[in-house]
């Protein structure tokens, strides 16, 4: 967020608020083997803040809404809310760098997706043994089973449904929001 524009900052923030409401009261789980991983539409403004005000606008957002979360619930702690924080804001840096660039939104999310496992693959090997104290045998295990999926599915629903948030919004809407935040 380099440019100087002072609506920015609360367009960022009320995406924000929206991502962390929706984590704090919409969240179930997905797959039947690892109920302890929960999907939520937290990532559903996240996205709109990287698609309309640009990608550092998702990333602040996935920031906020992941520091925010922890301090709140106190679920995941330092570490959950660092895995949240790269899931989530690598994801929005990815989708705001090209959406950017090109006109075809639905390109931009599906790379997001792509980003999003691959960053969580490598992550949870290296934070979930220090965050659980699981072995690290055992979350290797885990990585095509559970956690491949499990991006999967959350980064798709997620993205899915801002396709369709943008698709049904009037597009007199979206412009002025990235008006307002230009």
């Amino acid at each position: 967020m380099t440019r100087s524009n002072p609506r920015r900052l609360p367009l960022v923030a009320v995406l924000a608020a929206m991502s962390l409401v929706l984590e704090l009261y919409v969240h179930f789980p997905v797959l039947p083997s690892a109920d302890f991983l929960l999907y939520s539409p937290g990532d559903l403004p996240i996205i709109l803040a990287a698609i309309l005000i640009g990608p550092s606008a998702g990333a602040a957002s996935a920031f906020v809404n992941a520091t925010l979360f922890v301090l709140l619930t106190g679920k995941g702690g330092p570490w959950g809310g660092l895995m949240h924080f790269i899931s989530s804001g690598g994801m929005a840096l990815v989708i705001g760098l090209i959406a950017r660039r090109s006109d075809k939104k639905w390109v931009a999310m599906m790379a997001g997706i792509a980003t999003r496992v691959i960053l969580m693959v490598p992550l949870n090997m290296l934070i979930t043994p220090i965050y659980t104290g699981a072995p690290l045998p055992v979350v290797m295990k885990m990585i095509v089973p559970v956690i491949i999926p499990f991006n999967i599915i959350h980064a798709g629903l997620n993205t899915t449904l801002c396709y369709f948030v943008m698709k049904v919004l009037p597009s007199s809407i979206l412009t002025r929001i990235t008006k307002a935040a230009s």
